[in-house]
């Protein structure tokens, strides 16, 4: 099961126990907080932290539903990348995270821009803040609120003590020093309980955004990795190329050499055919007037007379 299902439940679990205890001790709670109250100051700071907890709540448990939508893309782009498809991000919500991160990376890829992995990063974390703004100012406000609560609390029951010591122990300035002190009272629990277990949810809400976040960026890295070249890289290809060209200079030299000393030897050949050819049309000559000249032939006659 995704993590951010396991914290929603548990959310959800917690706020049905809570409830089910304040059902079962709503005479006493109803007494303490509420009933035969001197002032409604108790009544509108505890309702005022409550506030805070509640709105709080609903913006966690709308990041752990949004992040739960992050967790099942990672897990189908992550079984994308297993499978033999173009594109990783194929059946997989265009809102998400990663798709945009992967989307991001090949505009850059293909604008020949080297990628920059941590400012992605860091324009990723400010991005998600955002989600989790709110969720902190009220984790940091629960407390204040309480200690609020107290200083208003025992302003009142110093206003019970003043009109005690002017009254000399008149009974109205007596229950006015037992309310503050129970105003006091209930505003610190309201605000402890609160801060518990808002706390606990809101700091599982941040482990949920840290673990989505790296894994998006181990899952960027892996795709540098396979597709981006290094200077190292480049400088070693650059050196293999520079070898290749040296060896085929060479060779073309060598070749060239043969092929120069080859033409001077046809040369040579030609020359010396030449040469051969005017020696046998002499001979030929001198053969053909000693035939005539043995078997008594007439002389042929020049042609061009």
């Amino acid at each position: 099961m995704q993590t951010c299902k396991v914290a929603l439940i548990q959310l959800l679990v917690g706020i049905a126990v809570v409830l089910f205890l304040v059902f079962l001790n709503y005479d006493f709670l109803y007494g303490f907080y509420i009933q035969d109250q001197e002032t409604l100051a108790g009544p509108i700071i505890n309702g005022f932290i409550l506030v805070l907890f509640f709105t709080g709540l609903v913006r966690i448990i709308q990041g752990y539903g949004y992040y739960s939508r992050e967790e099942a893309a990672l897990k189908q782009f992550r079984k994308n990348l297993t499978r033999d498809i173009d594109e990783p991000d194929e059946g997989i919500s265009g809102h998400s995270i990663i798709v945009q991160r992967y989307q991001r990376v090949r505009e850059l890829q293909k604008a020949g821009t080297t990628v920059d992995q941590n400012a992605l990063a860091a324009t990723l974390v400010a991005q998600q803040s955002l989600r989790t703004s709110y969720p902190i100012f009220i984790n940091n406000i629960l407390i204040l609120a309480g200690v609020f609560g107290t200083i208003i609390s025992l302003s009142i029951s110093l206003v019970g003590a003043n009109e005690m010591i002017s009254g000399s122990g008149s009974i109205s300035g007596m229950t006015t020093v037992i309310h503050g002190m129970s105003t006091a009272l209930s505003t610190t629990m309201t605000a402890i309980f609160s801060y518990i277990f808002f706390h606990f949810f809101y700091s599982k809400l941040t482990d949920i955004q840290t673990n989505i976040l790296s894994q998006i960026e181990e899952i960027t890295q892996s795709l540098l990795d396979s597709r981006s070249v290094t200077e190292s890289d480049v400088l070693r290809n650059t050196d293999n190329i520079l070898q290749q060209l040296q060896s085929l200079i060479a060779e073309m030299k060598s070749t060239q050499e043969k092929n120069s000393h080859a033409a001077m030897l046809l040369a040579n050949v030609i020359k010396i055919s030449q040469e051969s050819n005017g020696s046998i049309n002499h001979h030929m000559d001198r053969l053909e007037t000693l035939l005539r000249d043995g078997f008594r032939l007439p002389k042929l006659k020049d042609s061009s007379k």
